[in-house]
């Protein structure tokens, strides 16, 4: 993987960790929903850094390979 694929994932997943963990950290529920507003740009900022910036699969739905990570050739009638 791409460095510059790796570090918005990386950010986006402690950020999400972070999150999910305030309510029982006694934080206030003012700075849960300043976290939660800012989620969805730090989403975009991930999904878009994938897009634009990642390789391809090889492997194509016409021949059969549904999934990158599975190694298996499914029917094409199915």
């Amino acid at each position: 993987m791409k460095k510059g694929v790796l570090i918005p994932i990386i950010v986006t997943t402690v950020y999400l960790l972070i999150y999910t963990f305030t309510p029982h950290l006694s934080i206030s529920a003012k700075v849960i929903i300043a976290l939660f507003v800012f989620s969805p740009f730090l989403m975009i900022w991930m999904v878009l850094s994938i897009l634009i910036k990642g390789e391809p699969s090889k492997k194509k739905f016409s021949d059969g390979h549904w999934y990158e990570d599975v190694n298996k050739v499914y029917s094409r009638d199915a």
